[in-house]
Parts: C-alpha cells; sequence; structure tokens
C-alpha cells in the first residue's frame, strides 16, 4: 500500500538502524510525507519550536535524556495539541497502550508490526482516527475503532469502494481490517463477522449511517 495524504512528520528515535529503516519505508510507500527525526526529548521539541506546524509526532518510549517518550509525548500535547501523537516500543505491553491513551496520544505501534500492519496503522491515524495494536485493545471490544466503524457500515451494506471514500482511506487498507476482523472473529464472510461482532456486543447496530 501507498499513502497519500500530505502531512510533516517528526520521528523522534535513538537508535539509527530503526530510525533509518523507518525513513527509508515512509519514502517509499509514504512519499508525499515530510519527515524528519530527533535522537532524543530535547531534539524534537527544539525541532518542534522552529517547525511552522508538525501533523504527526512519532515517539519511541525508551529516549535518552531526561525525558521519555511518553513525557515527551504529554509535553508536546500541551505545546502543540493539534499535533497528532503516537508512541512507538519494542515492548507491545497492553499498559503501555494505556498510558498512550491517558495522555491523548492517538496511537501505539509495537515495532514488532510488520510493515503492511504499520502502514494501514499510520494511514488510519493520518486520517484522524485513533489506532492502537489490537493485542492492546480494550477488554470490552476485541476490535479497534476503525474496525467497528468499518463492520458497522458493512452491516448497512456498503461496498469496499464507498467505504474508503467515506473514510478517506484506501480500499486495500479497508481489506487488511477486514481481514484482521475475520481472524480476531474466526468468521469466513462478512455478514458472519457482523453477526458474531453484534452477538459479543462488540458491535452496536444503530441507525443507518449517511
Amino acid at each position: 500500500m501507498v499513502i497519500t495524504a500530505r502531512a510533516q512528520v517528526l520521528i523522534v528515535e535513538d537508535h539509527p538502524l530503526y530510525s533509518d529503516g523507518l525513513v527509508h519505508l515512509l519514502a517509499r510507500q509514504a512519499p508525499s510525507l515530510n519527515c524528519r527525526v530527533a535522537a532524543d526529548a530535547a531534539e524534537a521539541l527544539d525541532v518542534l519550536s522552529r517547525s511552522a506546524g508538525m501533523d504527526l509526532l512519532l515517539v519511541d518510549r525508551c529516549l535518552p535524556g531526561r525525558m521519555d517518550g511518553l513525557s515527551l509525548l504529554e509535553r508536546a500535547g500541551q505545546l502543540y495539541p493539534t499535533a497528532g501523537r503516537v508512541l512507538m516500543s519494542g515492548n507491545d505491553d497492553p499498559q503501555l497502550a494505556d498510558q498512550a491513551r491517558r495522555i491523548g496520544a492517538m496511537g501505539f505501534l509495537p515495532k514488532s508490526l510488520p510493515p503492511p500492519q504499520w502502514l494501514a496503522a499510520l494511514e488510519t491515524v493520518l486520517a484522524g482516527d485513533p489506532w492502537f495494536a489490537p493485542a492492546a485493545s480494550s477488554p470490552v471490544s476485541g476490535l479497534t475503532p476503525r474496525q467497528v466503524m468499518i463492520l458497522q457500515r458493512i452491516a448497512q451494506g456498503w461496498t469496499n469502494k464507498l467505504i474508503a471514500r467515506e473514510l478517506a482511506i484506501s480500499e486495500r487498507t479497508i481489506k487488511y481490517h477486514l481481514t484482521e476482523v475475520f481472524s480476531r472473529l474466526n468468521a469466513s464472510s462478512r455478514a458472519e463477522a457482523v453477526a458474531r461482532a453484534t452477538a459479543l456486543g462488540w458491535l452496536v447496530l444503530a441507525r443507518p449511517v449517511h
């Protein structure tokens, strides 16, 4: 998949191998993004202070210096509330996702995510919706908010093309989310997925979505 959204992105990561790899991935799959890199919180805050406007911060949990990733995201939210904030970590502990939610972050991305899933998550966040790794989903629901939105529209009979247009994401991303949904629900069809999600209380069918 190729991300077409235009945005200013700041990657805060002290390991050059990972930051270089991430920049290379985004350069290939999201060439419309303008990516910058900072190695610690102090450098990141300096970049933010000198930037006309940063749309998205991708911040590693463990950073050198006196301020870790969560503290940086919280501080950035106070200074630059319009910037989307996402926590990254080599640890997929659900508690990290909960901590990220509490400070208003839009997402939590374990570094172990395969590139297609990572890109789908990033596209979701750039569209203005939160994305937290499925393993870190709330115990009340085994689906992410985006997956619930897609299922609600499927229940209304929407096609992938219409859903993609309405949610401003690609049809390939819709297919990816549906693959995840089918796997989680052990479903083999759209109708079966809707029925099982509804029976589990993960999906509440309301009036038609317009």
